[in-house]
């Protein structure tokens, strides 16, 4: 129930004392310049009953279990929103890969982020949900708390603000020319996640209204039956996007081994690197790795596997070429997956012994232009 002034509740309460009825009390609060709205929440302020002296409804106030059930749910919702949102449109990034915007490919890591925090957020969720509808169905008032009315009209306004940005970013890219299936389907997203969370409130805001000002907090409308229906909806989509999430992931051996992989390749690129400075300043190729720990210039920290401690097998074949090699637990992931700059490009490869064989660049020693002062033109 909304805030009422005390200085007219105290009016109705003098006027049902004499005997007034509610709708004479209604227009005569009118009349001094009282909305309806606020003349009919100061009359629900009392219950319509056959006594000669008013009776003051029960105020619903909020138990600090009440805070913390609110507060904890509504924090778990978000997180649970933005991981699912996450998870979608990092599969959107998968199916659809942008053909120019390499800041915008899909991430194993950002999936496995927005996979653990829907991991953690879900069941505790579903725990907060149960325990609150528990509460109010021995006490239907819980959920007309003033916290959860502040939370639910300050989501409100959240989700309206992003209904609102997502559907101005579609009609900007719209008159630009740029509403390609990838943006659709993500704008598509937001509007699902953000308008199913926007319904759900606003329902709970619009039994608050329509609490019978005879029954009080004692009865409240019941919930519409397309409320079970969104509520089986959101969880569902949830949940699947979990299990799609970790599948795609991997499990955590796989990824270790990629990892490992990973440092194999920065290996093999700082020996590369190292190798083409020794090559700069002595014109020739070092005879061996151990070569390069001779100058700190061109020192390497690890010339070794980081699990087997097998060295990395170097080879001079020319005078400017060379071989690498090492062995690798998995083949490279996708060029699509990865964002350019942490691409295996030159040293993509296959599961197993792999060999890469490389050159030195050359220096071309080239003369300046001669460059003529301009003649002066008479």
């Amino acid at each position: 129930m909304a805030s009422v002034p005390e200085v007219l509740v105290e009016f109705v309460k003098a006027c049902l004392e004499r005997g007034m009825t509610r709708a004479d009390i209604a227009k005569a609060a009118e009349s001094g310049g009282w909305s309806p709205r606020e003349a009919r929440n100061a009359l629900d302020a009392f219950a319509d009953v056959a006594l000669p002296v008013p009776v003051p409804k029960k105020r619903v106030s909020g138990s600090p279990r009440d805070a913390f059930l609110h507060l904890l749910g509504m924090a778990m919702l978000y997180t649970a929103a933005f991981a699912t949102g996450a998870i979608l449109f990092q599969f959107i990034e998968r199916w659809l890969p942008a053909a120019t915007d390499d800041a915008a490919v899909f991430s194993a890591g950002s999936l496995r982020a927005a996979a653990a925090a829907l991991l953690v957020s879900l069941p505790i969720l579903g725990l907060v949900h149960r325990t609150i509808g528990r509460d109010a169905s021995r006490d239907p008032a819980v959920r007309l708390t003033p916290i959860y009315r502040t939370l639910a009209y300050l989501t409100l306004l959240i989700t309206a603000l992003i209904m609102a940005g997502d559907l101005i970013s579609a009609i900007v890219c719209f008159l630009s020319g740029d509403l390609t299936a990838r943006f659709i389907l993500k704008a598509a997203t937001i509007l699902m996640l953000a308008g199913g969370i926007y319904l759900w409130f606003s329902s709970d805001v619009r039994r608050e209204e329509m609490i019978s000002s005879a029954a009080g907090l004692a009865t409240i409308p019941p919930a519409p039956r397309w409320r079970d229906w969104l509520q089986r909806i959101g969880a569902a989509l949830a949940v699947v996007s979990l299990v799609a999430a970790l599948y795609a992931v991997g499990s955590p051996f796989r990824q270790r081994l990629l990892q490992l992989d990973a440092s194999r390749v920065s290996d093999l690129r700082s020996i590369q690197q190292k190798v083409e400075m020794y090559y700069e300043r002595q014109g020739i190729l070092p005879a061996t790795l151990k070569a390069l720990a001779e100058n700190p210039m061109t020192f390497l920290q690890r010339t070794t596997d980081p699990v087997t401690g097998t060295a990395y097998r170097y080879e001079r074949t020319a005078d400017d070429t060379y071989t690498l090699t090492a062995t690798f637990d998995l083949p490279s992931p996708p060029d699509r997956e990865q964002p350019r700059w942490n691409r295996d490009e030159f040293f993509s490869h296959s599961s197993g012994e792999q060999l890469f064989r490389l050159s030195v660049p050359h220096k071309e020693n080239r003369e300046a232009p001669e460059i003529s002062a301009p003649k002066q033109r008479l």
